[in-house]
């Protein structure tokens, strides 16, 4: 077994366990801990008189803050199955502007076996490959970590949230769905990998990495180098999720009609491009426009402008007439270099970053108030390397493009029905890779950004947060017992220590099989179609005589059963 772990809050999770003691009580099928590791009057413990809201009982903006906090945790604990609690180490810290929380796993395992002694617990599906605490935990059936938080959760202790339980948050930011989407995080939906170096942690890959798709190279993560890595994790749009659970709930969730800009030829800089909006002009797709494009040509003005910068009538009006013109960006507003666009005949505008903004993001464009209400045509931004790609093609016989709203295809999917992961350039540090893309319609919670519409739901048709956890490793286990439900004999098995019948112990160990069926179980699929007393006990008899002669009892053992049965009242 191959470990990696950070030090933890040991002695403060060993007294967390002795104060709960036995009252700790079960969450759905995983229960989740929350581990106050705030200091007084601070985060958790403020002290703060707060009036209770939206089912919030809490009288202080502590206990409002802890109960918002449970209350999530218990949620993503309905939809999961684990045996081994999973403990989340939690604080309010100031955190810088604008940043709401951040969680993650605390430690990574790798080729551990299923180790719950009498269970079937699958232990890791690919070998030397990495699984966060929580997950590990619930594919090995024990605590492969004792004495640490499995999660570690920070949230911004300067920021007004909205501590209510019932979503009904307004224009303030919803505590429980914020605290689900990071625990979305430490429960797996991240990668292990430097998005910005394309690096595996220590060499090895990870369960999520496994699943991105590259849809420029067809590679996925795992079987990239570092550079291919880190290329991938700024092809915008091109990082999509191979997972059966996501594509196959993707329909349910995310609407037709995809908002890009596509450069339809020539083939070696064919796609979909990262792009920006304008505050001003056509929105996308009112409507959609496709066409030549061609590069801007202007007066040189004096001071630093180019003859590619727009901010001057256009020289080569004729030319831009039924076209997209491509518009270097620099020395004039945005706003006047789409004006004159537009009065060149232009069908849309698109501005690429200059040499000043090389490894910038493609801009927003905001009005001047006054060349805005000119714009009649779409204005979208590029990144400065896609200007200068398409540049590159026009002497080779030209660039076609389109520019809107595709109504085949699903916003927040490639075409092949595919969810897109965030992968802007340039890499966004904690964002880039481990969310999805922010184009999804509807919005997700697992995006970067928490938008103001989410629900508390983490699963279709609301959500695909729990499907993604699934595809990499999470499996549905109703009883515990290490076999997935969709391989269980009985999802539900009897695992009572003892073999019961009828309320009559027979005092022989309750075998667990391999195919999720204890003998319980077994008894208890011979009594249901049991006509009468005589036909359920010779059942009964047929299955214990199998079980002897393979050597899972002892004769009196059998004959214990059989007398347990033979005094059962069934049917």
């Amino acid at each position: 077994m191959k470990s990696s772990k950070t030090t933890g809050a040991v002695a403060l999770l060993a007294s967390t366990l002795a104060f709960l003691g036995s009252s700790l009580t079960w969450a759905g099928g995983a229960q989740i801990i929350v581990v106050n590791s705030d200091g007084p009057g601070e985060g958790f413990n403020d002290p703060t008189q707060a009036a209770p809201v939206g089912g919030n009982s809490g009288t202080t903006r502590g206990q409002q803050r802890l109960i918002a906090f449970q209350h999530a945790a218990n949620l993503w604990g309905a939809q999961l199955d684990s045996n081994v609690p999973i403990f989340v180490l939690a604080s309010f810290d100031t955190l810088g502007a604008n940043i709401l929380g951040s969680a993650g796993a605390t430690a990574v395992f790798s080729d551990f076996p299923g180790l719950a002694p009498g269970f079937f617990y699958p232990g890791v599906e690919f070998p030397a490959t990495w699984y966060g605490s929580a997950l590990a935990d619930k594919r090995a059936g024990v605590d492969l970590n004792p004495g640490f938080a499995d999660v570690r959760a920070r949230f911004s202790s300067d920021f007004d949230f909205y501590l209510g339980l019932d979503t009904n948050h307004g224009a303030r930011v919803d505590l429980v769905t914020v605290v689900l989407h990071e625990l979305g995080h430490g429960l797996n939906f991240q990668t292990f990998v430097s998005s910005s170096t394309g690096a595996n942690l220590a060499g090895q890959t990870d369960t999520y990495a496994r699943r991105l798709v590259d849809a420029t190279t067809g590679l996925t993560w795992d079987q990239m180098t570092n550079a291919q890595r880190q290329a991938s994790a700024v092809r915008f749009g091109r990082l999509v999720w191979n997972g059966a659970n996501v594509s196959a709930d993707v329909p349910a969730v995310l609407s037709f009609g995809s908002p890009s800009v596509d450069v339809l030829s020539p083939l070696a800089i064919a796609g979909i491009y990262q792009f920006g909006t304008a505050a001003f002009g056509r929105t996308l797709g009112n409507p959609n426009v496709s066409g030549a494009v061609v590069a801007a040509q202007d007066a040189v003005e004096a001071g630093g402008g180019t003859s590619a910068d727009g901010c001057s009538a256009f020289s080569n009006a004729a030319a831009v007439a039924g076209k997209i013109v491509l518009i270097e960006r620099g020395f004039c507003g945005f706003a006047v270099k789409s004006r004159n666009a537009t009065n060149a005949g232009a069908i849309a505008a698109v501005i690429y970053n200059q040499a000043a903004n090389v490894n910038a993001a493609p801009p927003g464009m905001a009005d001047d108030g006054v060349n805005g209400a000119f714009v009649t045509i779409p204005v979208v931004s590029l990144r400065r390397a896609d200007g200068l790609a398409i540049i590159g093609q026009f002497a080779g016989g030209g660039v076609t493009a389109s520019i809107g709203v595709d109504p085949n295809v699903r916003a927040g999917a490639d075409a092949a029905g595919r969810a897109r992961l965030y992968a802007p350039f340039p890499v966004v540090g904690g964002s880039s890779v481990s969310h999805y893309d922010t184009v999804a319609n509807r919005n997700l919670l697992m995006e970067p950004a928490i938008s103001g519409d989410l629900t508390h739901n983490l699963t279709a048709p609301f959500d695909l947060t729990k499907e993604l956890l699934t595809d990499v490793g999470w499996f549905a286990d109703s009883d515990l017992d290490g076999v997935a439900n969709s391989l269980d004999c009985n999802p539900n098995s009897d695992l009572g220590a003892t073999v019961v019948v009828g309320g009559n112990d027979s005092g022989v160990p309750n075998t667990l099989f391999g195919t999720g069926c204890s003998i319980a179980d077994l008894i208890g699929k011979i009594a249901g179609p049991a006509t009468n007393h005589g036909d359920f006990v010779s059942g009964v008899a047929k299955l214990t005589n199998e079980l002897k002669a393979s050597g899972v009892i002892s004769g009196s053992q059998k004959g214990a059963i059989q007398s347990a049965a033979a005094r059962a009242n069934i049917p």
